[in-house]
């Protein structure tokens, strides 16, 4: 949720509030060519945030901004946020004032100056602080053998892990995903779980899968007893349990993937993030996020299925839940001024 001081949507400035009407018009998570509720809730948190900002800097309408006041919405994100929110929230407020400027209310985008240059200017990209935080021979995507290696160097609940680190590897679900699979979404002659759009990032059902070789530690854990030795009584239908019988936490299953990488001697602390302990001598705070975690699993699956197989971005894009191709495009695509090419040499008509 947005700090509270942010005003809500319906108390922000007309224009804005406009905008936000019409983001609201364009939403159906229904309908594959409309925008999700979830993402749009995002962009309303960050057009908030670009209202609050307007009151910090006296401008009454936000088609008063300027081109130089517009670098200094880019600075003031930069200096606030970490990771990938600088970059997304200036997209999203870019995009708003492309709309102002399709409804002829002005007559340019006072961003469009800088946009070309918000990666040198201030770092603003759409990849993780984790992944910049790579050194020479490190890879943010997991491969095959990384995630074995993790499977055999899980800690205690072998069985357990194991199959949870294979499960996130196959299916390329995210850790809240995987915590909120129950026993009914699994339907194992097809080796598929159905993720209801309940559960889903985008707010969109959609369907994973798992191969054949998952199939032995899944019966292990579900028909040879030792799920029900977790749950120690409890009722419940999650599908991973913890030690004491309650659902296993999305908490919970990032720290199984982090230990197991740390344990195959492949993992280690990269930065602190604004969660890090404060040493009360002032000094910076030790390192607190991993090098890797379940996200880097989700994110070698993408990585090999737009890579080392036939499937579509479009495919692969529906697979792992993003909201468009262009997400898929941006995280595991490198452009390619030839792509193509060959195939209009080949294939355009006469």
């Amino acid at each position: 949720m947005p700090p509270r001081q942010y005003r809500d949507i319906s108390e922000c400035r007309a224009e804005i509030k406009a905008y936000a009407k019409t983001l609201e018009a364009g939403t159906d998570d229904n309908d594959d060519d409309q925008r999700a509720s979830a993402s749009t809730k995002r962009y309303q948190q960050d057009v908030r945030w670009f209202d609050h900002w307007l009151d910090e800097h006296d401008i009454d309408s936000a088609y008063d901004v300027t081109s130089e006041q517009a670098m200094e919405v880019g600075e003031d994100l930069s200096a606030q946020y970490n990771g990938t929110t600088p970059r997304y929230r200036w997209d999203r407020i870019y995009a708003m004032y492309d709309h102002f400027v399709a409804l002829e209310k002005i007559e340019k985008n006072p961003l469009r100056q800088w946009d070309g240059q918000k990666k040198t200017l201030w770092g603003m990209s759409k990849s993780t602080e984790q992944s910049k935080q790579l050194e020479d021979g490190e890879d943010y995507a997991v491969d095959a053998e990384d995630v074995r290696a993790m499977e055999a160097n899980v800690e205690q609940n072998r069985l357990r892990n194991q199959l949870l680190i294979r499960l996130l590897w196959h299916s390329g679900m995210r850790r809240g995903e995987a915590e909120a699979v129950t026993l009914d979404m699994l339907s194992r002659d097809a080796r598929e779980i159905t993720l209801p759009s309940s559960v889903t990032k985008n707010g969109r059902e959609r369907v994973v899968a798992w191969q054949p070789n998952l199939d032995g530690l899944l019966h292990k854990w579900l028909d040879g007893g030792i799920r029900d030795d977790y749950l120690g009584g409890r009722d419940h239908e999650k599908l991973f349990v913890g030690e004491r019988g309650a659902p296993l936490s999305a908490e919970a299953i990032n720290e199984v993937v982090i230990n197991a990488a740390d344990n195959a001697g492949i993992n280690r602390r990269t930065y602190a993030d604004a969660n890090a302990a404060q040493p009360e001598d002032g000094s910076n705070p030790e390192p607190n996020r991993w090098l890797i975690s379940s996200h880097n699993i989700r994110h070698g699956l993408g990585s090999h299925l737009v890579h080392k197989t036939d499937a579509s971005l479009y495919e692969v894009s529906r697979y792992l839940g993003h909201q468009s191709t262009s997400v898929t495009e941006e995280t595991y695509v490198e452009y390619d001024p030839r792509a193509g090419t060959d195939s209009a040499h080949e294939f355009a008509p006469e």
